[in-house]
């Protein structure tokens, strides 16, 4: 049996450990007195490792560096956001097991976490130079497109295509004025974009709410005083005009402190606080009337079963993590878990335990929120407020250098263009007259942004051609940051125990290995038993072949996408013409002609816009559920995306059976509401929700590996190489990044 591992087999186990550990340091944010161990900026023991090192690795290396971020004072790490973090952990927000549902937190930390572990791999095993002299890509082909960015990105780490794009876009606003490779990788990262933006506001159950979120938020900015402030000449009077419409407490209290004569905590909300409280506690209004509608039920739970479901939500983690392992364990719903540790009767039948367990949802789902108020809004000193006066104060020399470079008032009224085409592009609207409901397609995601794209190629350019010192400020940190990917070493394993063709490593080998970290990955793995490393072998096989097929599934999609128009035509052409009329309906720009004197707005007029009615994205009122049927977009990352979901356990919705996961249909379903309890979709599928399946890939592109029957590719069951080297590999992380 081997005792080393090959490069493609180093690169899986590098690609399995990032991917669970990435996601574990997440949710160990969970968990009070995270940061008490974490390293810069937090905390900075020397010598002692970090606990969540990938992370701090990313932060240090990458975002303490960025202008303006880096002049903050350190109290901005060490008091400001560290208590703000502090203080979530105290709050204990809920999880998605006690809900039955993915909850939105779920979904977006997911999110994150599949998206960051790329430049997690990168800055511990660095990205492999690539020899490529073809300059020549169809941006009809999926596999120039691929190719195109992955020699960009090659070129920023290793060549000097950063300065030769900052001079090119200096020169010109034009996208057909570029090299072919820059138009490549803007068509590359546009289909992208646009897939992220499918899946996450149209596949994801959480998806329609979370445009309801941003819809609701976007109606409080009040983008009218902004732009008129971005329009006064005096850079100064401007940014001080800027500070009054964010950060001015309006109330009662606020005058009374500031005169003397009171000392309250509560001194009223600014701006931004405004908006937090007022978007969530819409959330809560919602939800305090379902919670009325489950009391007043026939078949509501007794007040006694009520009063243990309340008791468990302000228990601590610990005893809330010890009784979602025994509900897992004995494959009985968390309702009855609790109910059982209470002592409470625990003979309810199924449709009482079903209010019960929504009665749960609702009360956890209301608490998070009162708490994230809590947190931004309410606390003393008022540490939100301190933070973004902080950044206006370190962020005011770039501020000024892009105020002479761009058109600020512009650039935010080409955002808030953007913002509302999204909104009317992603909203899943019920069947109109014709029967036909329009359900968004990758393809009018691209149009969106092809709509819109030369606001930023704009933008861009002007900053490029006026910005001076505050373009070379960015630029530099660009290419300092794309230099952090450079790999150490330009050999896989050289090893005595190797043979002369072991040696002979090519190309692809080494953009298949696991960079800096093939060394140290080999010594770990050699330091398990012989019959662990005899089955993580065979793991790592199938593993292999998982990531090819991933791959090339991504790439046919890609290919799918390019080649097809917005909307698919099968589906009619009422819906195409419905998506076009959303998106014609709104101007290009929403530049506003200047007036005459532009005089900075009082936050007061500001603060005005909080009247606004919430926007809803339920079809409880009668109105037919929109039922969704749409294929994913490209991106390897939805599928990793998805595997966290579908790794997420989920209580089981009846008195007694296995938990859930958070991909299986029923939870999918059920999790598709807006806090009313109204559905918002209705997901069709003829394979499985719509979604990337994660467990299972289809290779569809000719290359791409295949196993088992008809070609599909089964995820491995990784729990072996985690419980094997998780712990290991973390440790070997911190090591890697100890810089203090």
């Amino acid at each position: 049996m081997a005792e080393t591992l090959s490069p493609v087999q180093a690169s899986a186990l590098l690609d399995i450990l990032t991917h669970h550990d990435t996601y574990a340091e997440i949710r160990d944010f969970r968990k009070v007195g995270a940061l008490e161990t974490y390293g810069p900026p937090f905390t900075s023991e020397s010598k002692r490792l970090s606990t969540a090192p990938a992370l701090q690795a990313l932060v240090s290396r990458f975002v303490l560096v960025v202008p303006g971020l880096k002049d903050v004072p350190s109290d901005f790490w060490k008091v400001q956001i560290r208590e703000l973090i502090e203080d979530l952990e105290a709050a204990n927000l809920s999880e998605s097991y006690d809900k039955g549902t993915v909850g939105s937190r779920k979904t977006l930390s997911t999110a994150i976490s599949a998206l960051i572990e790329y430049p997690v791999r990168g800055t511990y095993g660095g990205f492999a130079e690539v020899d490529d002299d073809n300059d020549k890509y169809n941006l009809q082909s999926a596999e120039d497109l691929a190719r195109g960015f992955r020699n960009f990105v090659d070129q920023c780490i290793y060549g000097s295509v950063l300065d030769d794009l900052v001079k090119k876009a200096g020169e010109t606003d034009k996208l057909e004025e570029h090299t072919n490779m820059i138009k490549a990788v803007h068509e590359f990262v546009l289909v992208n974009l646009a897939s992220f933006m499918h899946y996450t506001l149209v596949l994801s159950p959480k998806g329609q709410y979370l445009l309801k979120l941003i819809d609701n938020a976007n109606k409080l900015v009040p983008y009218m005083a902004i732009k008129q402030t971005l329009r006064i000449g005096n850079i100064a009077t401007m940014i001080s005009g800027l500070v009054k419409i964010i950060l001015t407490k309006v109330s009662i209290g606020s005058l009374t402190n500031w005169i003397g004569l009171t000392a309250t905590e509560n001194d009223g909300m600014n701006l931004l606080q405004q908006v937090i409280s007022t978007v969530l506690n819409w959330d809560v209004k919602d939800l305090e009337s379902r919670v009325s509608k489950i009391t007043k039920d026939k078949k509501c739970p007794s007040k006694e079963v009520l009063n243990a479901l309340d008791k468990y939500i302000t228990l601590d983690l610990e005893k809330q993590e010890s009784l979602r392992k025994h509900s897992q364990e004995s494959s009985t719903s968390i309702v009855l878990t609790i109910l059982a540790d209470a002592g409470t009767a625990s003979d309810i039948k199924e449709d009482t335990h079903k209010l019960a367990l929504d009665y749960l949802a609702c009360k956890l789902s209301i608490r998070d929120r009162n708490e994230l108020v809590k947190v931004a809004c309410h606390r003393h000193p008022d540490h939100l407020t301190t933070m973004v006066r902080t950044l206006f104060d370190a962020y005011e020399p770039v501020i000024r250098g892009m105020h002479n470079a761009v058109d600020l008032s512009d650039t935010v009224g080409d955002l808030q263009a953007f913002v509302v085409d999204m909104l009317k592009v992603g909203r899943i609207q019920p069947a109109g007259k014709d029967g036909q409901t329009v359900i968004p397609s990758v393809g009018d995601f691209i149009l969106l942004l092809r709509k819109h794209q030369f606001a930023t190629h704009k933008f861009i350019h002007q900053l490029c051609k006026n910005g001076g010192e505050v373009t070379r400020w960015y630029l530099d940190w660009a290419k300092y940051a794309a230099s952090r990917f450079q790999r150490e070493s330009s050999f896989v394993d050289a090893t005595e125990s190797q043979s002369a063709e072991d040696l002979n490593t090519t190309e692809a080998d080494k953009a298949s290995d696991a960079g800096d970290l093939t060394q140290s990955l080999q010594q770990l793995f050699k330091a398990l038993p012989s019959d662990s490393r005899e089955k993580i072998l065979s793991v790592l096989d199938d593993m292999v072949a998982y990531i090819d097929a991933m791959h090339s599934s991504s790439l046919q999609r890609l290919s799918d996408v390019i080649r097809s128009a917005p909307t698919d035509a099968a589906k009619g052409s009422s819906a195409t013409k419905a998506i076009k009329e959303r998106l014609t309906l709104s101007r290009t720009s929403s530049r506003a002609n200047s007036p005459a004197r532009p005089a900075t707005p009082s936050p007061k007029d500001a603060q005005a816009q909080t009247q606004q009615k919430p926007t809803s994205v339920s079809h409880d009122d009668g109105s037919e559920v929109p039922h969704v049927s749409s294929n994913p977009g490209p991106g390897a990352y939805l599928a990793r995306w998805q595997d966290l979901l579908d790794s997420t356990p989920i209580t089981p919705l009846t008195l007694e059976g296995k938990p859930n996961r958070a991909s299986d249909k029923v939870i999918w379903e059920k999790s598709a509401t807006d806090a009313d309890g109204g559905k918002t979709v209705v997901f069709e599928s003829s394979g499985k929700n719509n979604v990337v399946d994660a467990q299972t890939v289809k290779p569809d592109v000719p290359g791409g590996g295949t196993k088992g029957k008809k070609g599909v590719v089964k995820k491995p069951d990784v729990k072996i190489v985690i419980d094997a080297l998780g712990e290991d590999f973390r440790k070997l992380l911190a090591e890697k990044s100890l810089d203090w």
